[in-house]
């Protein structure tokens, strides 16, 4: 577990933020009133395993790893701890475990790119004509309850891995319509799909479902006791890692959207209506509005140099920016055998592609003229899915980035240019940062009061730009016309319509 970092500050009571990523347990202390973080601790999780191919699992000591980070971040804070009042927890969606009836896990978690339920997803859709994707949350559900050691039995219990975390704090036992969208809910009714029960999940083994941001608990005195806690901590209904960032990112009004550039590319705005059309798709957010969105198999992940062992990314970036827009073209996306792209547009057949579109074609571009190419291409897929969501009502009037991809000022710059407009990058971008502004507003709420209106005050008061990146209007124009490019392109792979406009 590494070290916890305290600054004092006196400007509002504390709130936890759990993020259970793959790799370890994150935990920050925020101050509800300035949004200051307070205290963080991390401790490590297992490392996933793939015992057979397309099985992707892990130890699910989720819950004890994020109850030592708490403990940690407890103890750093002393004095100020009493002044701890919710807490709430974020995770990838699509991880699943078996689980007894106290929430406490019987078997591996599935995590959410294990796709060893493909087959039975794809039986179950063909068998009930229901709208069943073949890897996704269901698949893995169906495979669990077909197992003698996981399947149906005296109180067994299908959990997210979030929901395990709940269990252990509040003991008891819930999902949220965001960590449990990817199962086919109905999130507006809070309702698990039929299809489940009639491809051998019992109903009672799915825990209730609960609209993030409301109170689904308290810390159970023993357990606050154990911890360092005050009493009546109260647990808030979370959200994904993805929408907790949204939230970290200030991003949770109409007029807004946001960029996670990590390994892949997530883009999501704000509507007032449920918007569900091919590859986007909604979270409902906390107060009844929804956040739409999309994610790309393109982003840092994918880069050529990034495949390079000991290549210097940071002077690659920079020599990029310098030489200007690329006149070669690229969708950077995973190397063959894996292929296909989900957003902005849907092709499981799609693959990537670096080609040179100069008459006549010129020398072999070197590294920098390959990274700049890819540069320019993810901004260009991040244009797409902008002007993707606005065709479907979703507007942007500003822009906000985060994700390790957000680091690169030179990218940033990019990214601005080719979008022609400011991008915004939030102080503190993390998904535990946004699950405690989500745990405050959700404490807030309980008291009386809107939650919607409650969660963008607290946004206001709290979330921070640290960085605003202006276009660069020297590059501008040839990064336009790099788009034209772009866009024909996928259009003659047939990947766009002919009359998508550039």
């Amino acid at each position: 577990m590494r070290g916890s970092e305290v600054t004092a500050t006196a400007a509002g009571p504390l709130v936890l933020g759990v993020d259970l990523a793959t790799a370890a347990v994150r935990v920050v202390a925020v101050d509800a009133g300035d949004g200051s973080v307070a205290g963080s601790a991390e401790t490590p999780l297992p490392r996933p395993a793939t015992p057979r191919p397309g099985w992707v699992e892990q130890q699910p000591d989720y819950a004890p790893a994020a109850l030592r980070s708490v403990a940690a971040v407890v103890t750093a804070l002393g004095p100020r701890a009493a002044e701890l009042r919710a807490l709430s927890v974020t995770a990838t969606s699509g991880t699943v475990v078996a689980t007894g009836a106290d929430g406490r896990p019987v078997g591996a978690a599935l995590l959410y790119s294990d796709d060893r339920g493909r087959d039975l997803a794809a039986a179950l859709a063909e068998r009930t004509g229901a709208p069943i994707g073949s890897a996704g949350t269901i698949g893995r559900l169906l495979w669990l309850a077909a197992q003698p050691e996981t399947g149906p039995a005296p109180g067994r219990r299908y959990l997210h891995s979030a929901d395990v975390v709940v269990a252990a704090l509040t003991g008891v036992l819930v999902s949220d319509t965001s960590h449990a969208l990817k199962a086919g809910i109905d999130p507006a009714a809070a309702r698990w799909p039929d299809a489940l029960r009639e491809g051998g999940v019992p109903g009672g083994t799915l825990p209730p479902l609960a609209h993030p941001g409301r109170v689904v608990g308290t810390v159970l005195p023993q357990v606050a006791a154990a911890l360092g806690l005050p009493a009546g901590v109260v647990v808030v209904a979370g959200m994904t890692d993805g929408c907790t960032a949204q939230v970290a990112a200030g991003a949770v009004e109409p007029g807004r959207t946001m960029g996670v550039l990590g390994t892949t590319l997530v883009l999501k705005g704000v509507s007032d209506a449920r918007i569900d059309a091919g590859a986007v798709y909604s979270h409902l957010a906390p107060g009844g509005r929804w956040w739409p969105g999309g994610a790309s198999n393109s982003g840092a992940g994918v880069l050529t140099a990034g495949r390079t062992p000991g290549a210097d990314l940071a002077a690659l970036d920079a020599a990029a920016l310098a030489a200007g827009p690329s006149p070669l073209v690229a969708y950077p996306l995973p190397l063959p055998p894996r292929t296909g792209e989900r957003f902005p547009f849907a092709d499981p057949a799609a693959t990537g592609f670096l080609i040179d579109a100069r008459r006549p074609p010129g020398p072999a571009p070197t590294a920098v003229e390959v990274h700049r190419a890819e540069l320019d291409g993810v901004a260009h897929v991040e244009h797409l899915g902008l002007d993707r969501l606005a065709a479907l009502g979703v507007v942007s009037a500003e822009h906000r980035v985060a994700g390790g991809g957000s680091r690169s000022t030179a990218w940033l710059r990019i990214r601005a240019s080719a979008l022609d407009r400011p991008v915004v990058r939030p102080r503190e971008p993390s998904s535990s940062f946004g699950a405690a502004l989500l745990a405050a507003a959700g404490h807030e709420a309980a008291e009386g009061g809107d939650l919607g209106d409650l969660l963008a005050a607290v946004v206001t008061r709290a979330v921070r730009p640290d960085l605003v990146v202006d276009p660069d209007p020297a590059q501008v124009p040839r990064l336009a016309e790099g788009y034209g490019r772009f866009l024909a392109e996928l259009r003659r792979r047939g990947h766009l319509p002919a009359d998508t406009a550039a």
